[in-house]
């Protein structure tokens, strides 16, 4: 008999707004079979026109993407809960044995009154190489259902 070996990951950050947003979408688009991505924040608000914009350069388009909050159905069933900012550290449910849990401490790029788009674009560019870091990390979990 086989384990369930579907990878649950769970990007969580305040406003689900930007960061967890662009992790949902590189994980979804560097995945592959086996994997359940989504995202969430503890205070929703709409997707930013800036994120939107990054993710297109690099042709991901999550236009149809919306903010969400927690769900806890969905953070108990995850398998990694990534954390990308300290604020959520701080306010989050706590996360159970047997949950993965990573804190990126990745900082909001909209953060400012008149945010820039090149501080978007780091953000998406540190969002991806984590991202596909934690795929590779994850990717024998997932097509080894014996391990």
């Amino acid at each position: 008999m086989t384990k369930d070996r579907t990878l649950r990951l769970y990007f969580l950050c305040g406003q689900n707004r930007c960061r967890s947003q662009m992790a949902e979408a590189l994980a979804k688009h560097y995945g592959y079979p086996g994997i359940i991505v989504d995202s969430a924040g503890l205070d929703p608000s709409p997707l930013h026109p800036l994120t939107v914009e990054v993710m297109k350069e690099i042709g991901v388009d999550i236009s149809e993407q919306t903010s969400k909050r927690i769900d806890m159905k969905v953070f108990l069933a995850a398998t990694v809960i990534i954390k990308l900012c300290e604020d959520i550290q701080e306010k989050c449910p706590i996360v159970p044995f047997g949950i993965r849990n990573e804190q990126w401490n990745i900082r909001d790029p909209l953060a400012q009154v008149s945010p820039s788009i090149q501080d978007v674009r780091r953000a998406r560019d540190e969002i991806k190489e984590k991202v596909i870091h934690l795929l590779q990390q994850y990717q024998a979990y997932v097509s080894n259902p014996y391990s």
